[in-house]
């Protein structure tokens, strides 16, 4: 039986206050929300949001955060992150649906998890081309997951991030508990991708899976995946 358990949102996860000032992002969705608590239960469902305190505005999915000096027009800005465990997919066995030209020396689904963030385009995860290609995380025993982060190409290729499943199993049948629409941006440096599970999810092997078009590239830097 592949015992995936679920509850509502609130009960498995819990949001702390990370920044008050010094930051701006950009690209973000938004929505008007009634209070903080509306935004971080209701609206945002993300790793990571932004609440403006005097607009009552809710950010998140943002495609760009930048660190900088306080400014005036950001003092009431207000970013809040859930609360960070364990990164429980490092060092941990990986398996892909293919390695681009068979070159595992440069490409092993294993520098997903070696704890490196490459900047490059080389000792990263890379697939050939396939129509849904996937790369498999084995965490070693069964482990509840709050969210999986994805360090993703920032040379100009980061577009290839889209579309992306995230599917859990204990056994042979995968239920999906995660979705990334993208595309991810093309930015100068590694870009960030957060995908919370939908609920509380308890299993031992992830997989994420692009799951739309013909002709796709997963490409992997580095991923981590975070637990209780």
């Amino acid at each position: 039986m592949n015992a995936v358990l679920r509850v509502v949102a609130q009960q498995w996860y819990m949001y702390e206050l990370v920044k008050t000032f010094g930051f701006t992002v950009s690209n973000c969705t938004e929505q008007k929300v009634d209070s903080m608590l509306s935004c971080a239960g209701r609206v945002a469902k993300a790793p990571t949001y932004v609440f403006i305190v005097d607009k009552n505005l809710c950010l998140w999915d943002c495609k760009s955060f930048k660190n900088d000096y306080p400014s005036v027009e950001n003092h009431k800005w207000r970013q809040y992150e859930v609360k960070l465990r364990k990164n429980s997919a490092l060092k941990k066995p990986t398996t892909g649906s293919s390695v681009l030209e068979g070159d595992y020396g440069n490409w092993d689904p294993h520098y997903a998890t070696d704890g490196l963030v490459q900047r490059g385009n080389t000792k990263i995860f890379h697939s050939a081309l396939e129509r849904f290609p996937w790369i498999r995380i084995d965490m070693l025993e069964t482990v509840p997951i709050l969210f999986i982060r994805v360090h993703n190409r920032g040379d100009g290729f980061g577009h290839r991030f889209h579309d992306v499943a995230v599917e859990v199993t204990n056994n042979s049948e995968y239920v999906q508990r995660g979705f990334y629409q993208g595309p991810a941006a093309n930015h100068g440096e590694v870009a960030i991708v957060d995908i919370m599970c939908d609920y509380q999810t308890i299993a031992r092997y992830v997989r994420l899976r692009i799951t739309k078009g013909s002709e796709n590239y997963l490409n992997i830097p580095e991923l981590e995946i975070y637990t209780n």
